[in-house]
């Protein structure tokens, strides 16, 4: 992790920035319903730097969000892989 994420989180606190986590999602969330791609990418940028620090948040186990991480990406590839078994199926050789 960026020292300058950890020195801006040991400065504001975690409640300061728990709010700015919620804040800066919400721009991004107005940034993708105007479809501002300027606009995306700089509230991108900041809610990468806010998810940084929210793991530093004291509760937070890194390790769970990993496993939930890989446990998510997993179940959707199944998913995927579903799918596609099934337009194949679909696909009829008559």
């Amino acid at each position: 992790m960026d020292k300058r994420i950890k020195e801006i989180f040991k400065f504001y606190g975690e409640k300061s920035q728990k709010g700015q986590i919620i804040q800066e999602l919400a721009e991004l969330v107005v940034a993708l319903t105007k479809n501002d791609v300027e606009n995306i990418h700089e509230e991108i940028a900041d809610v990468e730097i806010m998810l940084e620090q929210l793991k530093l948040f004291k509760n937070i186990d890194v390790k769970k969000i990993e496993e939930y991480r890989e446990f998510k990406l997993n179940r959707q590839m199944k998913r995927i892989e579903s799918l596609k078994s099934k337009e194949f199926s679909n696909v009829g050789f008559n």
